[in-house]
């Protein structure tokens, strides 16, 4: 078969090439396929998987939402018939196959104590056992379902009312499940027709790359083999072309072929005249050597003259492998006291001062050992048994062949900022003491009247609720002179102790004086002040106090009304601790409205043996 060119000019039959495009079309045909097929294998493996871990983030997200439903129905009061009709509501609105919520043994305890406890199926009872969330999947023949096994564990604000349970306890299981079988059914039809798609497209694209690659691809190959043959034998004369090729990739193969021989030629030329001014740099360049040598001795006597300035200043040494000091700065005979021949040849541990742990010196020389850089601070001795401070640096100095030869520690003078550091620590031990309370360890009368301060002034200018709440033990006097005063200090200390655990953490609590504590408890209004109070006085009734018998607190409570000063809110507060250890002892009480000054005068009449 004879081919004729654009120029009329008859081409020998590709031959080759004709089978090689044949048999590429077939290959990447047939290996479309093949890809195909495998990823819609893939797809449809997948594809259930992918559904699941759908369903999964859905259920994670629904249940959320419902905790939160259901934690704003129980703050605003709602009874189990409310939450079972949030729940029923839940479910209709996201179309779940179950949605069951089961409650935990502390619910009952605390909300529900005339009724049995439930028996729990056993996924939900290894839910109340673990605390950890649990996803199965269910098939059959018929169904594919997902169950979601989620605790619902009890937070911070919790407690509030939950006070019998801790953070992080399971109060309730909630039972959440998909139907999964639909989507299942959905996504086999769209995999369907997405291989239909493809089979499709796979046919298309194989017709239109046979015809491509005959047209515009094999068949001008052998006429550029042809015409590179021809500029090979020619390739001496720089006026050798191509030719013109047309417009195609192939002519603009050719037209840029022809650039590059116009291009050899150009450089050529050029590296001529590049030779000629090289050989003038050449005669430039020795003048520029003699003068950077000349700079080069300038910058030496310079460099000479910063080295005595260090030596003078910086604190350095150098040791071989073992430790030995082969040399050091001036500065470092001179904070150390000693002289050169006294230190070069000994071992660095001779400035080493006694209180430096021994397990420092084994991890710089772990460091060091193994071609790494040491940073720490030391603590050294001096030859007249004084001391200093230095941070310090160690590196290890290589050979040629990379190995260890020596050590150069720089060392940095701290011994001024060592000494200013340890008067701040004793200052600011100094000022927590001022405002600690030294027996129980939480803040004393003076801190607690600063905070309160404060506080007040924080009600009054952005209009906040504040209360207080002054609690005394209960016949303390008689735990001291039954048991001794060591028990009654350790009665106060575990007191305390609640105080400070069983309350929020916005919220302060100090010792008042004696066996009287006070708490100050912020953005609290005063009937949720009382309620918390009777928590706590319950939880101190319970309470183990070790050697002393049962103890009890009368607490009275009080909340800021404008214009109250310190004196008047906490004034209030110790009228209603008067009225609970009136009424009986181991109670709350709330000061009257009319307790005016007048009446507070007359309480404080009272002994601190009637009190007590």
């Amino acid at each position: 078969m004879v081919r004729t060119g654009k120029r009329g000019v008859k081409k020998e039959d590709l031959g080759f090439f004709d089978k090689l495009r044949t048999r590429f079309t077939i290959a990447l045909l047939g290996a479309v396929l093949v890809i195909t097929s495998f990823v819609l294998y893939a797809l449809i493996q997948d594809y259930r998987g992918i559904i699941e871990e759908s369903a999964k983030t859905s259920m994670d997200r629904l249940s959320k939402a419902i905790f939160q439903t259901l934690y704003t129905s129980m703050n605003s009061g709602a009874n189990s018939e409310q939450v079972r009709e949030t729940l029923e509501r839940a479910q209709n609105e996201h179309y779940v196959k179950t949605l069951e919520l089961y409650a935990g043994q502390q619910i009952y305890n605390l909300f529900r104590r005339a009724e049995a406890v439930p028996t729990y199926p056993a996924a939900i009872e290894e839910i109340f056992q673990s605390g950890k969330e649990r996803f199965i999947l269910i098939e059959d023949e018929f169904d594919r379902e997902i169950r979601y096994l989620k605790p619902f564990k009890a937070e911070e604000t919790c407690l509030a009312c939950h006070y019998n349970a801790k953070t992080d306890d399971v109060l309730g299981v909630m039972n959440l499940s998909f139907s999964l079988s639909e989507y299942d059914k959905k996504s086999e039809s769209s995999i369907k027709r997405i291989a239909l798609i493809i089979a499709a497209l796979v046919l298309v694209s194989g017709a239109i790359l046979f015809y491509v690659s005959t047209k515009l691809v094999f068949a001008p190959i052998k006429d550029l083999e042809n015409a590179t043959s021809r500029l090979s034998k020619n390739a001496g004369d720089p006026n050798v072309r191509l030719g013109e090729w047309g417009k195609n990739e192939f002519g603009v193969i050719a037209d840029h072929f022809n650039r590059f021989i116009e291009a050899v030629y150009e450089i050529n030329r050029r590296l001529e005249q590049e030779e000629e001014k090289v050989r003038g740099l050449l005669e430039d360049r020795e003048a520029e050597i003699e003068r950077r040598t000349a700079q080069v001795h300038e910058l030496n006597r310079e460099l000479n003259h910063y080295l005595e300035v260090v030596d003078e200043n910086v604190i350095t040494s150098r040791t071989d492998i073992n430790g030995v000091i082969t040399g050091a700065s001036a500065a470092f005979y001179r904070i150390s006291g000693y002289t050169k021949e006294e230190l070069v040849g000994k071992m660095h541990n001779v400035v080493r001062h006694p209180d430096t742990p021994s397990e420092l010196f084994a991890d710089l020389w772990a460091t060091i050992k193994q071609g790494r850089v040491w940073t720490g601070e030391f603590k050294n001795r001096t030859k007249s048994g004084g001391f200093y401070w230095v941070q310090t640096t160690i590196s290890p100095l290589f050979s040629e062949t990379s190995a260890i030869k020596g050590y150069i520690a720089i060392r940095h003078d701290i011994s001024l900022q060592k000494e200013l550091a340890d008067t701040l620590q004793k200052l600011n031990e100094a000022t927590r003491q001022s405002q600690t309370d030294m027996l129980t360890g939480i803040m004393n009368r003076l801190k607690i009247n600063e905070l309160l301060h404060m506080e007040i002034d924080r009600a009054e200018r952005y209009d906040q609720d504040l209360s207080v709440a002054l609690l005394d033990i209960d016949h303390f006097k008689a735990v001291n002179d039954t048991y001794g005063h060591l028990v009654g200090d350790q009665t106060l200390k575990t007191l305390a102790q609640i105080l400070t655990t069983r309350t929020r953490k916005t919220d302060f609590a100090a010792r008042w004086g004696g066996e009287e504590f006070l708490l100050v408890l912020t953005n609290t209004q005063e009937e949720w002040a009382v309620r918390k109070m009777n928590q706590l006085r319950e939880i101190v009734e319970t309470h183990d106090f070790g050697s002393a018998p049962k103890i009890t607190v009368s607490i009275g409570v009080a909340s800021y009304h404008a214009g109250d000063t310190l004196e008047s809110l906490v004034g209030r507060a110790d009228v209603a601790l008067y009225l609970a250890k009136e009424s009986g002892r181991n109670r709350v009480e709330v000061a009257p409205s009319d307790a005016d000054n007048t009446t507070l005068n007359d309480k404080n009449e009272e002994s601190a043996d009637d009190r007590s």
